[in-house]
C-alpha cells in the first residue's frame, strides 16, 4: 500500500488545524493553542501509523529522536512561554541540533521512510510557527515574523484546494539551508533586541518566503508547462 495519499490527508487537515490555532494564539497573546492543537494533531497521526512507522515495522530510534524534538517543541509553546530568551534560545537550538541526528539515525539504521520523513518535516515547521508566535507575542518583532510559520501551511493547504499534477516540491539541500538560515534569525532576536538582531530574523523570513516562492513554482508554473512527477515532502 502507498503511505503518501494517507501523508498527505493528513498534513492537509493538520495545516487547517494549526491555521486555526495560531490565529487564536494570536488572538489570545501565546503560542499554547497551538501546541495544543499540535499535540491533538500528532497524536492522530502517530495513532494512524503505529506498528508501521518503519520498513521493519517498529518506531525506530530515529523516529523516537523526532518524537523528542517534537516534546521540546511543545514546552516552548506552553512551559518556556515567558521565560527568559536565552532559556527559549537553548531549547530551540537543541531541537535544530537533533535535527540531523535523527537524519544519522534513520541512514544508519536503514529505518528511512516517508512516515519518518513527514515527522521530520512537520516538527520542523511546527518549530518554527511557535517560534514566530512567541517572537510576536513577547512584543520583540513585528507581525511580519509570523509569514514564516504560516508558510509551510498556507503551501500545503493550497496543494489540498488546488492540487497539481507535480504535487509539493521534493526537499532539497537549498531548502535545509534555508531552515537552517530562518532558525538562526529567529534565536538571534531572543538573545538580543538590537537592531542586528532583527536584520537577521528579516533576513530568515525573506529568505523562507523565496524557498516556498520556489515550491509553487515547481508545483504550479511546472504543471502549466506540462510537469510531472510527485513527493510527498515540502520545499
Amino acid at each position: 500500500m502507498n503511505p503518501e495519499p494517507n501523508l498527505e490527508r493528513w498534513s492537509a487537515w493538520n495545516a487547517a488545524t494549526l491555521a486555526a490555532a495560531a490565529i487564536a494564539s494570536s488572538v489570545l497573546g501565546a503560542p499554547w493553542p497551538a501546541a495544543g492543537a499540535a499535540a491533538l494533531s500528532f497524536a492522530a497521526l502517530l495513532a494512524a501509523w503505529r506498528g508501521r512507522s518503519t520498513p521493519g515495522g517498529g518506531f525506530g530510534a530515529a523516529n523516537a529522536v523526532t518524537a523528542a524534538r517534537f516534546v521540546v517543541v511543545l514546552l516552548i509553546g506552553t512551559a518556556l512561554h515567558g521565560a527568559p530568551g536565552a532559556s527559549v534560545a537553548a531549547a530551540v537550538i537543541l531541537v535544530v541540533a537533533l535535527d540531523a541526528f535523527d537524519g544519522w539515525l534513520a541512514r544508519r539504521n536503514a529505518t528511512s521512510s516517508a512516515f519518518g520523513e513527514h515527522f521530520d518535516m512537520e516538527t520542523d515547521a511546527l518549530l518554527v510557527l511557535i517560534v514566530t508566535l512567541e517572537l510576536w507575542t513577547r512584543d520583540r518583532l513585528g507581525a511580519w515574523v509570523l509569514a514564516g510559520g504560516a508558510l509551510r501551511y498556507a503551501y500545503v493547504l493550497c496543494l489540498s484546494a488546488l492540487p497539481s499534477p507535480c504535487g509539493p516540491q521534493p526537499r532539497s539541500r537549498f531548502g535545509r539551508y534555508v531552515f537552517f538560515v530562518l532558525m538562526t534569525g529567529l534565536v538571534a532576536p531572543l538573545l538580543s533586541s538590537a537592531r542586528w538582531a532583527t536584520l537577521l530574523a528579516a533576513g530568515g523570513t525573506l529568505a523562507v518566503s523565496a524557498s516556498f516562492a520556489r515550491g509553487f513554482v515547481y508545483s504550479y508554473a511546472r504543471a502549466g508547462l506540462g510537469g510531472s512527477g510527485r513527493s510527498s515532502h515540502g520545499s
